[in-house]
């Protein structure tokens, strides 16, 4: 290699660190807030976050350690700010969903099972990279 191949590698090098450096803090999927995501206009016919109410403040008690909260008619949603802390907090739930950095709580909520499912699904298809089955709602 000559020395102005070198350098343009180098150069090229010297680019391409700071920008892949940048991905893992700029993640699109925690960026997301559910704010955003509640009071969206639904892609399908039926609003699937029905009558959304902001409840940070009491939800993400210490015991929960969310960083926000929304409950509607179908769950609880809550946004974490690891995609493990949300994953931790997912496993203890009888019936819930996780999807990246976001929980969906479904205890205590008398929304059909269909809506439900659709708020899922709404969820997951707001990064199209979802792969894997919807909890069994029945």
């Amino acid at each position: 290699m000559n020395s102005r191949s070198g350098l343009i590698l180098s150069g090229a090098l010297l680019l391409a660190v700071p920008s892949l450096a940048g991905c893992s803090i700029a993640d699109p999927q925690r960026a997301l807030t559910l704010q955003e995501l509640v009071n969206s206009d639904s892609q399908g016919s039926v609003d699937v976050t029905t009558q959304p109410e902001e409840n940070t403040e009491i939800a993400c008690a210490t015991s929960v350690d969310c960083v926000e909260s929304y409950s509607t008619t179908e769950a609880n949603y809550f946004r974490f700010e690891s995609k493990d802390r949300a994953k931790e907090f997912g496993d203890t739930l009888q019936d819930g969903f996780t999807m990246n950095y976001i929980v969906m709580d479904f205890a205590g909520k008398d929304a059909s099972v269909e809506h439900q499912l659709w708020a899922m699904q709404e969820l997951a298809g707001t990064w199209n990279d979802y792969e894997g089955d919807f909890p069994d709602r029945r």
